[in-house]
């Protein structure tokens, strides 16, 4: 025999938020943030392309979306690239330079975000 809540309308996994689901998602958009509390949001769906350049003192992450070209400038930003081409970081935020150390973390660290609108 069924037992039930009538206080229960829908069960967590009808309304889809099961919390190992709800974990697994992927954000749909990124949002990008500076130290001045400026944030800026752009959807995943409109991401077309990505760069990664490691040469020089910085790395630098070109982002192409639609109406939008990202540049992620800082440092260790491989593993942020390959993150970021699989839809999972939901949020970028830039560190100021004098937050920086000079030891190699392996923890990406973003030092400066420009958002350029594409001409049509």
């Amino acid at each position: 025999m069924k037992e039930s809540n009538p206080a229960d309308t829908a069960s967590e996994k009808e309304m889809g938020v099961a919390s190992n689901e709800y974990a697994l998602a992927r954000p749909l958009n990124l949002c990008l943030a500076w130290p001045d509390g400026k944030r800026f949001f752009l959807n995943y769906s409109y991401l077309v392309a990505g760069e990664l350049t490691t040469s020089g003192a910085q790395n630098e992450v070109i982002l192409y979306f639609s109406a939008y070209t990202v540049r992620l400038k800082g440092y260790e930003l491989e593993a942020m690239f390959l993150a970021l081409s699989d839809h999972v970081i939901a949020q970028v935020v830039v560190t100021e330079a004098r937050y920086l150390t000079t030891k190699e973390t392996g923890v990406p660290v973003v030092t400066e975000i420009r958002v350029e609108l594409v001409d049509k």
